[in-house]
């Protein structure tokens, strides 16, 4: 079930330094630690794929002792604990690759590897020579997968310490039940070296663990001391391909705002030219449905940025997968917003180009529910921009494919029309709780889009003619037959029977979902700290 809303708390200013209150801090470091799962994820794969690939690459030392010291060598043992080994480690490998684990299930998987692995090469020893064996200085490459993800020293703890006392324990035990670790084992100096073996990999582990250590909370203060001009960085909230978008803290004002920033690694001209244009775009637009740039700017290294208001509730998508289908009046009162905001944007001579449930924020401000905000300017087209710009030249498909319009999936510039055709989907999916034509994905969808007409509303329920009628103009194929403009379809929503009962429906929607209010109000009676708003941008 997709969670409720999100919701931040206010950030109490104070007459000397500005600082962030601890609860805001413990907020940010939950968010930060949420940031590390997806990138600890990715170590943890490449640890497993890493350790699958060595213990099965080595079955060629295996059968090389086997034609050199034969007698010292149980190559069929070997082979039987290497192909074993080799499968599980390979099967977990597999399952971290095909699915998103959560923070519990990856602690279990750093924490078994090391330990197990440990077990495999105590028994491959065996069958090479004992605590004699060349196998047995794999004991230590084995031990770095401690430093490979680094944690909290007090996560892997308990694993080393596995570690150290299974690595002499599968030779004890295995010299009870196996003839052959029997004899290996049956000298006063095989154990003294076993001992000193194990007292190596106990140091080389605690060493480990503790650089593992290191590295997590340098991590942390890092990110606690990171800037960008006047605004302390917090959490990061969303990410796209151009840029980012943290929660930060602005010193200046004492306030908490959304703070997009360029990415380092994409200086390019023409990234730097669209963000620009992004900038320019969102700054020359004033409605109240539309979010808001408070600043911007160009730090000293380089790094461009603006900062934006902190947005309290969440994404249409988030309401529409909760709740689905809306109530007319609900939906059209939420059309109606995005229509207002766009409509100034079209008479400014920009296209949004991205129009989706992602990019319309739900927001209560001052305890008046259902308040749109228009997000995300980052493919906008400024039909004023400079001739000759390459940023929006025709025959570019930009946007998102269950919103396209035809024309533009036919190659040609989007215009107010693409943004009404992209809003009239949304309103549909509003109210139907459907898209328009049904549930076909990738190059379906865009032929759809083009050639196949949509589902009549009237199939999904019943609902006035006069607001079937502003659908289907909205998802006429030919832009001509849309409402010329955005400002076009706000007139025809206000006109329409159902606008009065919108207003009110709006300002007076329907409560969350008891869960949703039962955890709001578990966190407020516990003191704990609410989540940033997740202001998605498309980079």
């Amino acid at each position: 079930m997709t969670p409720g809303p999100q919701h931040v708390g206010a950030t109490p200013g104070r007459a000397s330094t500005p600082a962030i209150t601890p609860a805001l801090m413990s907020a940010a470091q939950r968010a930060v630690a949420a940031d590390e799962l997806g990138t600890n994820r990715v170590r943890i794969r490449t640890a497993y794929a890493i350790a699958t690939f060595l213990t099965g690459a080595f079955v060629v030392a295996d059968v090389a002792t086997e034609l050199f010291w034969p007698d010292e060598t149980d190559l069929t043992t070997a082979l039987v604990v290497r192909a074993v080994s080799t499968s599980l480690i390979g099967g977990a490998a597999l399952r971290l690759r095909r699915t998103e684990v959560s923070e519990r299930e990856l602690d279990f998987w750093v924490n078994v590897l090391c330990p197990f692995l440990l077990v495999t090469v105590a028994l491959l020893a065996l069958c090479v020579e004992g605590v004699d064996s060349p196998y047995l200085t794999a004991a230590c490459l084995v031990t770095t997968g401690y430093a490979f993800v680094p944690r909290r020293a007090t996560k892997v703890v308990f694993s080393g310490i596995a570690s150290v006392l299974l690595f002499p324990a599968t030779f004890a035990v295995a010299s009870l039940v196996w003839d052959r670790a029997r004899v290996e084992m049956q000298s006063p100096r095989a154990w003294f070296d076993l001992l000193t073996a194990t007292t190596c990999l106990a140091a080389t582990i605690a060493v480990l663990a503790a650089a593992a250590h290191m590295l997590w909370a340098l991590r942390r203060e890092v990110f606690a001391a990171r800037s960008i001009g006047r605004y302390r960085t917090e959490a990061r909230i969303g990410r796209g391909g151009m840029g980012e978008v943290w929660s930060a803290y602005d010193e200046t004002l004492r306030r908490r705002v959304a703070l997009k920033i360029m990415h380092l690694d994409a200086p390019d001209p023409v990234a730097l030219a669209r963000f620009e244009r992004e900038i320019r775009a969102t700054t020359e637009l004033t409605h109240p449905n539309t979010v808001r740039v408070l600043d911007f700017g160009i730090t000293d290294d380089g790094l461009s940025y603006y900062a934006m208001e902190l947005l309290e509730g969440e994404p249409l998508s988030a309401l529409l997968r909760r709740e689905g289908a809306l109530p007319v009046a609900r939906a059209v009162h939420l059309a109606s917003q995005a229509a207002r905001a766009l409509a100034e944007a079209h008479a400014r001579g920009i296209v949004h180009r991205d129009v989706k449930p992602e990019n319309l924020f739900v927001t209560c401000p001052g305890g008046e529910r259902d308040f749109l905000r228009v997000l995300d300017f980052g493919i906008a087209r400024l039909e004023k921009s400079e001739p000759g710009s390459t940023l929006t030249r025709t025959g570019t498909v930009a946007g998102t494919p269950h919103y396209l319009a035809p024309e533009v999936i036919g190659g040609a510039d989007a215009g107010p029309t693409a943004d009404v055709y992209a809003l009239g989907v949304v309103l549909y999916q509003m109210l139907a709780g459907h898209f328009p034509y049904g549930d076909v994905e990738g190059p379906a969808m865009l032929v759809a889009h083009v050639l196949e007409p949509h589902t009549p509303l009237g199939k999904h329920g019943e609902y006035d003619p006069v607001l079937e009628g502003i659908v289907d103009r909205c998802l006429a194929k030919k832009p001509e037959d849309r409402f010329a403009d955005a400002g076009a379809l706000a007139d025809a929503l206000a006109a329409a029977p159902i606008q009065a009962a919108a207003s009110e429906g709006g300002r007076r929607a329907e409560p969350p979902s008891d869960r949703v209010e039962g955890e709001r109000a578990e966190r407020e009676r516990e003191g704990a700290p609410t989540q940033p708003a997740r202001v998605r941008s498309h980079a």
